[in-house]
């Protein structure tokens, strides 16, 4: 029987799987448009396309907002500050991470409930994920925009390079691949959760101790076969 924690609440699970579906929904669509523009095709298929990422894009804009409203505001506050927090803990992180890759007796710096890494992308994520809407819009409005279709489509780019390195650590990474479950159970092996975020175990085992914890917060120890 491994024991197990709870790393993610219902509605950061829905935030985040609704984000990335539809992310990655809107890129297809998006780059197919653009290689139709290329090639001066503009028939059905370029239409419909338009229409598909019209209707994303509303899901896209309305369901993190969502997610947030319904889910448990004590957590998202303690996200967001851990996601802006940057500290000389984090920067030697950064440094020392692509060289432990080549090297594995480099030691990092002990991590939150984000690792740096995650941190930066965090915040790639969500200011992309406005400048996209906004730009998204005037295009909308006015498909003549040229300015707004260049930020629209530089950015896409942008993003789905820096998301290629995310989805490399969550799916190919073995030392941080064990965590991908959690995006849609919640759960990851406690003693991973251990190794890999040890002020965040540390930090909510003190705070479950002293009765700050709700019975649905995290870290929440179970028996898993």
């Amino acid at each position: 029987m491994n024991k197990t924690v709870i790393r993610f609440t219902p509605s950061e699970r829905w935030f985040h799987n609704i984000v990335m579906f539809t992310f990655i929904f809107l890129l297809i669509t998006g780059l197919s448009m653009i290689v139709h523009n290329l090639l001066g095709k503009h028939n059905e298929s370029r239409h419909f396309l338009s229409v598909a990422h019209k209707v994303m894009s509303v899901l896209f804009m309305a369901g993190p907002p969502l997610a947030f409203l319904l889910g448990n505001k004590k957590v998202w506050r303690e996200n967001l500050s851990i996601i802006t927090s940057f500290t000389r803990r984090d920067a030697e992180w950064l440094l020392k991470k692509p060289f432990k890759t080549i090297r594995k007796g480099i030691d990092l710096p002990a991590e939150d409930k984000f690792n740096p890494g995650q941190k930066v992308w965090a915040i790639i994520a969500i200011s992309g994920s406005v400048t996209l809407v906004l730009s998204g819009v005037v295009i909308w409005m006015f498909e003549s925009a040229i300015l707004g279709l260049f930020i629209h489509t530089s950015l896409t780019v942008v993003m789905a390079i820096t998301l290629s390195g995310h989805v490399f650590m969550a799916l190919i990474n073995r030392d941080t691949r064990p965590g991908i479950g959690s995006i849609i159970d919640g759960e990851v092996d406690a003693e991973w959760a251990m190794h890999h975020h040890p002020l965040w175990m540390e930090r909510m085992a003190k705070e479950r101790v002293m009765g700050k914890l709700g019975d649905n917060q995290p870290p929440g120890p179970s028996g898993k076969a």
